[in-house]
């Protein structure tokens, strides 16, 4: 079996190998990027040597002067890439740096959290003993559970509601026309359009029958909207009754000496939500910064495809490719030596690309592992399954851990898993805070940021379970915008 915070370590070792992996593949990218440029001067160089060989002096001099023009700017433009990519390398090793040094944070806050929570656990079969025989205590546990009741009951028809929005609203979604009317507007105060346009625009309105299609979809979306935000506060409500709840709670635990553990306890937990928060935008930073470098460490950013370009648009312009393809049909001794060198370059360059080519997939199939894990492990302190009351099978941070990694199962599939296979060995009770879905994230992440998209309807896909917040696009799960038509929901 291993521990809550044990799996957790086990969890950020795999995310720390993938960075490394990520790291190594993208400076054998560059590398390998950087080699091509100097095989394509070296090119140059040997078609330069085929020109003072089978051209007339007056045509060398103008072949070789601009093939050295073109070497020399090349390599200023090399050098400035090369300069930007060293920059980022250095940004992304800094947040590396701010990632570790956080999780140790983490690591410091959560020792302290546990030596609290041990001596609260210890408490707590006395206190909720004394809770129990409390009338005041007893009014106020049912005045959360009705107001959860309650909730659970809004939640569920603004949930019904919702799902009728997604099919019924779907056709009007569907349709290109209507859409495009009602994203620009059509029949408001905000429509803006020139004669002709709102001309054409009333022929298509009046095709796709619009005035009576539009208020029936306004309808449609209005209602979940409002469902949705009764839900929302009444959840609001939940909070106010079970802040009053754990102030009779942490009373009680005063009361039988608990103060100072309690405190720490709540200390460290508003220390682990503020730094929970802090890795999330250093990971997204980070994501962010791979991106970039991936795009330069592949020779995908403008300066470096100018270089290479250049460089081959000199053999191009100056029709050396016809010199050596004449020169490939002589049996002279120099010009067979030229040849040989200029196909010997042109063959690294291939297996270069070819490296390239695969770091390229690689280096996606890691970006994707990562960015699941990193949903992964949000869920995982959403859950509080960090604590040391949760244990686990080993098997989820070994086997099917590298199954994972290997993509072998979905990270749906693989966080089902820990679900399944948590198991508490804490207290049968323990004070209401510590029961909550999210502790950590409270915090720096309130509940009404988590909840569902008030917007018309979903994009996508709606499968995915995970909520981590995200600052950049790629694999998010979040809001989209379709044009001026907002679109919501799981994605």
């Amino acid at each position: 079996m291993v521990s809550g915070p044990e799996a957790l370590r086990r969890l950020d070792r795999s995310m720390r190998d993938i960075r490394d992996e990520e790291r190594s593949l993208t400076r054998s990218s560059a590398d390998a990027s950087a080699k091509i440029a100097r095989l394509r001067e070296v090119e140059s160089e040997q078609f330069s040597a085929l020109a003072k060989v089978r051209l007339d002096p007056q045509k060398r001099t103008e072949v070789t002067d601009y093939i050295s023009r073109a070497e020399k700017e090349a390599n200023e433009i090399l050098q400035r890439h090369a300069s930007k990519l060293d920059e980022l390398s250095g940004l992304l090793a800094d947040v590396d740096k701010d990632i570790e040094a956080t999780r140790d944070k983490r690591d410091a806050a959560m020792a302290d959290y546990e030596a609290a929570q041990k001596k609260l656990d210890q408490l707590s079969a006395e206190v909720f003993a004394d809770l129990d025989k409390d009338a005041k205590y007893q009014v106020q546990k049912q005045a959360v559970d009705d107001a959860v009741a309650t909730f659970n009951h809004a939640d569920e028809k603004a949930g019904v509601a919702e799902k009728d929005r997604e099919e019924k609203g779907a056709p009007y979604r569907n349709d290109p026309l209507f859409m495009y009317l009602f994203e620009r507007g059509y029949n408001t105060n905000a429509y803006k359009a020139s004669n002709i346009t709102r001309m054409l625009d009333g022929w298509v309105a009046r095709m796709v029958r619009y005035h009576d299609a539009k208020p029936n979809f306004v309808i449609l979306n209005e209602i979940p909207m409002r469902l949705r935000e009764h839900a929302d506060h009444l959840q609001d409500e939940i909070d106010a009754e079970r802040q009053k709840l754990d102030a009779l709670e942490d009373a009680a635990f005063d009361a039988h000496g608990g103060k100072a553990a309690r405190e720490t306890a709540d200390r460290s937990e508003e220390i682990i939500a503020a730094i929970d928060a802090r890795l999330v935008e250093l990971e997204d930073q980070r994501d962010e910064l791979v991106h970039r470098q991936r795009k330069f460490s592949e020779g995908k950013n403008p300066a470096y495809r100018e270089a290479v370009d250049l460089l081959a648009s000199g053999l191009q312009r100056e029709g050396l490719e016809d010199l050596y393809a004449a020169a490939r049909q002589t049996s002279t001794r120099e010009d067979d030596q030229i040849v040989r060198k200029i196909d010997a370059v042109r063959t690294e360059i291939v297996a270069l690309e070819t490296e390239i080519n695969a770091s390229k997939d690689r280096l996606k199939t890691l970006a994707v592992r990562r960015r699941e894990l990193e949903d992964i492990e949000w869920e995982f302190k959403q859950k509080r399954y960090d604590r040391p009351s949760f244990d686990f099978d080993d098997d989820l941070v070994e086997d099917l851990l590298g199954e994972f990694l290997k993509g072998a199962i979905s990270a749906s599939n693989y966080w089902g898993q820990w679900q399944k296979a948590q198991k508490y060995r804490g207290p049968k009770r323990s004070r209401s805070k510590d029961q909550y879905s999210n502790p950590w994230g409270s915090k720096s992440y309130s509940s009404k940021k988590r909840r569902k998209s008030k917007d018309y309807g979903t994009f996508g896909s709606s499968s995915s379970e995970f909520s981590r917040p995200r600052s950049t696009p790629r694999g998010s799960k979040g809001k989209r915008d379709h044009g001026g038509f907002k679109t919501g929901g799981k994605f």
